[in-house]
This record gives C-alpha cells, sequence and structure tokens, in this order.
C-alpha cells in the first residue's frame, strides 16, 4: 500500500534544553534556507526535530509499515514554515497556532500556502490510504472542507474528532480520539492518534488487507493484544 500521513508540529521539540528557539518574526523575516545554513542555530529533520508522544509514536507506526512492506510519506503541517517534508532540515523555533485567532490561523495557513501544497501532494500521487493525525487548528489550515471533494475515490482518508467532515463520502471515516478513548487505550488525548496509526502498522505487518475505509477505521482502533502473538487481537 501507499500510505501518506500528514501530521503536525509539536511543542515538544528536540534540542529545546540545549539551544534557544527563532521567535516568528525571524522566521518569517528570512528564508528557511538562510536559516538552516546559519552558525549558532541548531537545525534537524522534521522526523527528528518534533519529539511530542504522538509524532514518536507515528515514527513507530511508520516504521513497522515500511517493515511489512508499505511504502510510507509523512508530511508535517508547521505553523512556522507550513507544509514540511520528514526529512526536510528545519531550524528549533517556537512559532504555534495554538495562541492565534481563527482569522489568524487562517491569515497565517494562506501566506504559507498550505492548503495548496497538500492538495497538491495528495492529487499528483496514488496514494491509498491517507491519515489526517491533526488537532482542530491544524484542520482549518489545511481547509478541509474544499481538500476533501477533490481526493481520488479510491483512495481511503481517515481523520480524527471530525464526525461532522465524514457525511457523504463513502472513502472518507472520522475516528473519535478524545478522553474516554484514550482512557480505553490507556493513554492520553495528545498520544492516541499516534497510537491508532500504530495499531493499523501492526495489523499490517500480519498482512491484513483493507478493502475499503470501514476496514482501515476496524484496525486502527483494535489495539494488538499481544505483541508476540500475532492475530490475537483485542476489539475495541
Amino acid at each position: 500500500m501507499r500510505i501518506l500521513v500528514v501530521d503536525q508540529c509539536s511543542g515538544a521539540k528536540k534540542g529545546t534544553d540545549r539551544s534557544e528557539s527563532l521567535n516568528e518574526a525571524t522566521v518569517d523575516n528570512e528564508p528557511l534556507s538562510q536559516l538552516v545554513a546559519k552558525e549558532g542555530i541548531a537545525s534537524y529533520r522534521a522526523e527528528e526535530l518534533y519529539q511530542g508522544r504522538q509524532q514518536r509514536k507515528i515514527t513507530e507506526a511508520i516504521q513497522s509499515l515500511e517493515q511489512a512492506g508499505d511504502e510510507v510519506d509523512r508530511v508535517f503541517i508547521s505553523a512556522g514554515f507550513g507544509l514540511v517534508d520528514a526529512e526536510d532540515e528545519l531550524p528549533l523555533y517556537d512559532v504555534t497556532f495554538a495562541h492565534m485567532s481563527a482569522a489568524e490561523i487562517d491569515a497565517r495557513a494562506e501566506r504559507l500556502g498550505i492548503h495548496d501544497a497538500l492538495r497538491s501532494r495528495i492529487i499528483d500521487n496514488e496514494y491509498d490510504v491517507v491519515f489526517f493525525a491533526l488537532g482542530s487548528d491544524y484542520y482549518r489550515s489545511a481547509k478541509m472542507e474544499p481538500l476533501l471533494p477533490e481526493i481520488p475515490e479510491d483512495t481511503f482518508v481517515v481523520l480524527f474528532n471530525r464526525e461532522e467532515l465524514e457525511s457523504g463520502y463513502d472513502n472518507v471515516v472520522s475516528i473519535p480520539a478524545r478522553t474516554p478513548q484514550a482512557k480505553t487505550y490507556g493513554t492520553i488525548v495528545v498520544a492516541l492518534k499516534g497510537e491508532y496509526v500504530y495499531n493499523f502498522a501492526f495489523h499490517r505487518q500480519t498482512g491484513t488487507e483493507m478493502s475499503d475505509a470501514e476496514d482501515v477505521e476496524k484496525y486502527c482502533r483494535r489495539e494488538p493484544a499481544s505483541q508476540t502473538g500475532l492475530g490475537d487481537y483485542s476489539s475495541t
């Protein structure tokens, strides 16, 4: 399978205990290529920079998917730099949508070209599954309402906590990822989307095939009962 994971930046970043983070003004006033080339500025690949629990669990999931023979791409929606690939080099920075109003998020997302870049990435590639492991501000920045109709019908789309968006689409599912579900899985809300992707990856390693979006949802929600007993699952 060809899989795209659309992840988001996290507040927890590598190197924050050793280096100073760039602020919004600096990020906005200098090209990324110049920032990462500056002496004294700490920079890392995006997949290494973001160290949140969701991001770390998705990294594990991607490793499992690749071991299963799947081809996986990963991108991040960054409030600082827009849509970035996992391998892109980024400086340590501190910019977030969390303290922005809806209008400010819309304006910044438009300036960074997040929707257009994401649309092109999905339309130009024949993905079997696209996971949008995003919070509400990042869904807003992606402009999901106009994006979903343009995604090919044979691409399964997984959203989280976006039940209002799945209606009318046979290829789209929204999985609840709130406090009650986090308690069921023995984790916390901010890590739960990563747990779902990890569950999916585990079942792909067992050779499980997915014939529709409902299958994808089922295996995201079905937690492995044992990491050693392949085929022994607990239903949730």
